[in-house]
C-alpha cells in the first residue's frame, strides 16, 4: 500500500517565503516515495487533540495491519513534554505529531529529529515546514476569535486579538494558558511580531482586566457558549466543533486587515533511533496521503488540510480565502525558549471572575451563566 501520492506543487506554493538575503539553503534530504510496510508496530508520542489524531491512527492500522502505540498529551498532560524527551533520547519511539512547530524545533535543537520529506509533502508551503524537511506541517489549525451571537451583534463583535487587553471587549473574554501547544505558539508569535516589550504588556493587561484564563481551547468554548465569557480566541477545530454542535456562536478571522491569523500547523517529526523505521516512515507518509488529509477535514472539530484538491465540507474553509500571518518559526521558538518563565507562569493562578456573567458592553444583551489527566498513558489510537 503507497501512503504517500507524488503530487503537483499547488497554488499553496504561492505563500512559500523567500530564503533571507544572503542565507544558505540547508541540504536537502532525499524525496522519498513512501511504501507503507505491512504489520509491525510504531511508537507516536501526539501533541494534537485525541479526537483529531484517533481516527487517523486507527484508519492507519486498520489499513496497514501496523499496530500504533500512542502517547497523548490529552493523557500525559504535563508529563507529556519530559516523557517524549526521554524516549526520544532512548530509542524508544519513532513519531512525533505535533500540534504546533514550537517541540519540534525543540527536539531538532536536541538533535533527537530526523530529516525526512515524502514526495506528497512537496506542495506544502515553505512557512510550514523547517528548510531542512526535520519537521513538516501536513494540516493547519487557524487561530480565531469566536464570540457569542446572542449577547454580541454581528457588525460590534471584536475583530482583533488586542481587543482582549484594551477597547470595549477588554476583561469580557476568555484565553487559554500560553504554557504549550498552539495556545503557546500563538502567544510565542506575537512576541516574535511586536516584540517582547510590547507583547508582555498586552499579556500582562489580559490577565490583570478580569480576562477568563483558563486551561485549555476546549474551556474557552464553552465559556462563550455559555456566555460566561462574551468571546475568546481558539483553534478554529474547537470553533468549527462549536458549530458543528449548534453553540450560540460565530467565528472571526483575526486582523483581516493587518496581520492575520496566526496559523499553527499540525507537524510530523521522525525521530532519531526510531525503533521500528520502515514502520515509522510508513505513519510519517500516511499522515500526508489524501486519505488521511480526508479526515481531518470531515471530522467534527476539522482541520485546514495543506494537501491540494481535497474534497472538503462546506464549513471547512480552504487556505487562500483568509489573510495568514506571515511568520518566522524560528524566530517565534526562540522567543519561547528565551521567556520560557512568562510562558509558564502567565495565568497559572486563572484571573477574571470564578463565576457569573461579565458586564455587559457595547452590543451586547444580557444572558445567564452556566462550571487531572490520568495518570497512565494509553497504548491505543
Amino acid at each position: 500500500m503507497t501512503a504517500a501520492l507524488i503530487v503537483r506543487a499547488g497554488p499553496l506554493a504561492l505563500l512559500a517565503s523567500a530564503l533571507a538575503c544572503g542565507s544558505t539553503p540547508p541540504e536537502l534530504p532525499p524525496e522519498v516515495a513512501v511504501t507503507v510496510p505491512r504489520g509491525g508496530r510504531v511508537v507516536i508520542y501526539v501533541e494534537a487533540p485525541r479526537r483529531n489524531a484517533g481516527p487517523i491512527l486507527k484508519a492507519f492500522t486498520e489499513q496497514s495491519g501496523i499496530e500504533v502505540q500512542a502517547f497523548y498529551r490529552d493523557v500525559l498532560g504535563a508529563q507529556f513534554g519530559p516523557r517524549l524527551k526521554e524516549d526520544a533520547a532512548a530509542g524508544r519511539v519513532d513519531v512525533f505529531w505535533g500540534a504546533s512547530p514550537l517541540t519540534a524545533i525543540e527536539l531538532q535543537a536536541a538533535g533527537l529529529a530526523v530529516p525526512f520529506r515524502p514526495a506528497a509533502a512537496r506542495p506544502i508551503p515553505s512557512q510550514f515546514h523547517d528548510p531542512g524537511f526535520a519537521w513538516i506541517g501536513f494540516a493547519i489549525n487557524p487561530r480565531v476569535i469566536i464570540y457569542n451571537n446572542s449577547r454580541i451583534e454581528k457588525d460590534r463583535a471584536p475583530g482583533s486579538v488586542a481587543d482582549m487587553a484594551e477597547g470595549p471587549y477588554a476583561g469580557l473574554g476568555a484565553m487559554a494558558r500560553i504554557d504549550h501547544g498552539a495556545e503557546a505558539f500563538h502567544a510565542a508569535s506575537l512576541f516574535a511580531l511586536w516584540g517582547a516589550d510590547r507583547a508582555r504588556t498586552f499579556f500582562n493587561r489580559v490577565k490583570g482586566n478580569g480576562t477568563r484564563i483558563v486551561g485549555n481551547d476546549a474551556e474557552v468554548r464553552r465559556l462563550v457558549a455559555s456566555g460566561e465569557a462574551l468571546w475568546g480566541l481558539v483553534g478554529l477545530d474547537e470553533a468549527i466543533g462549536a458549530k458543528r454542535e449548534a453553540e450560540p456562536l460565530d467565528i472571526l478571522f483575526p486582523d483581516r486587515m493587518s496581520l492575520g491569523a496566526v496559523v499553527a500547523p499540525y507537524v510530523a517529526v521522525l525521530l532519531r533511533g526510531a525503533p521500528n523505521l520502515p514502520q515509522a516512515q510508513g505513519l510519517f507518509g500516511y499522515l500526508f496521503s489524501s486519505e488521511a488529509a480526508w479526515q481531518l477535514g470531515m471530522n467534527d472539530c476539522a482541520l485546514i488540510t495543506l494537501i491540494p484538491d481535497i474534497p472538503k465540507p462546506d464549513w471547512v474553509p480552504r487556505l487562500g480565502l483568509f489573510n495568514v500571518t506571515r511568520l518566522d518559526n524560528q524566530a517565534a521558538f526562540e522567543v519561547f525558549r528565551d521567556n520560557a518563565p512568562f510562558f509558564d507562569a502567565w495565568g497559572s493562578g486563572g484571573a477574571g471572575p470564578a463565576s457569573g456573567s461579565p458586564a455587559a458592553g457595547p452590543g451586547v444583551s444580557p444572558g445567564t451563566p452556566a462550571a487531572g489527566p490520568p495518570a497512565r498513558p494509553s497504548p491505543n489510537p
